[in-house]
């Protein structure tokens, strides 16, 4: 099963950009100075981005290029002085939790992915072996929520 399929199970609401190309990995991965981990190129290889409203609406892959994409929220984020310069240079940020959380791929911490919210410095949590798993924990936790919700 092709991992948009996949996603798009669990996440049928779901929005997907086109495909990327070898190229557009390329020149992102120039952008950056570093090579993709293998499973984000996968995932960009199938989709430019993924979107989904669960919770306040989830920016679960960020597309590769544009306002508030990939490149350029991880040049930011190592660009501007408020944000733990040795802590996000250190990592490839992917996606966002739509409340401030950014999900990432810290470098020595192979097959994980980490969330982090510059509010915490540079403090964060392991929340998956993979992104399919980080976006399945958010949604259990949006659920959770929900279900906890007094009705009116």
């Amino acid at each position: 099963m092709h991992e948009l399929e996949r996603i798009g199970q669990h996440f049928p609401d779901a929005s997907f950009g086109a495909a990327c190309s070898d190229l557009d990995i390329l020149r992102a991965e120039e952008a950056l100075g570093a090579p993709l981990p293998r499973v984000l190129r996968e995932l960009y290889l199938g989709f430019d981005g993924f979107r989904t409203s669960v919770g306040g609406g989830l920016n679960a892959l960020l597309p590769l290029f544009g306002r508030d994409g990939l490149v350029e929220i991880n040049r930011f984020f190592r660009s501007a002085p408020e944000f733990p310069t040795e802590f996000v240079s250190r990592c490839l940020f992917f996606g966002d939790d739509g409340i401030g959380g950014y999900w990432g791929i810290k470098h020595d911490l192979p097959g994980k992915v980490i969330r982090w919210d510059a509010e915490w410095g540079e403090d964060f949590e392991v929340d998956g072996d993979d992104p399919l798993a980080a976006w399945l924990a958010e949604k259990q936790r949006y659920e959770a929520i929900q279900t906890r919700k007094p009705s009116v």
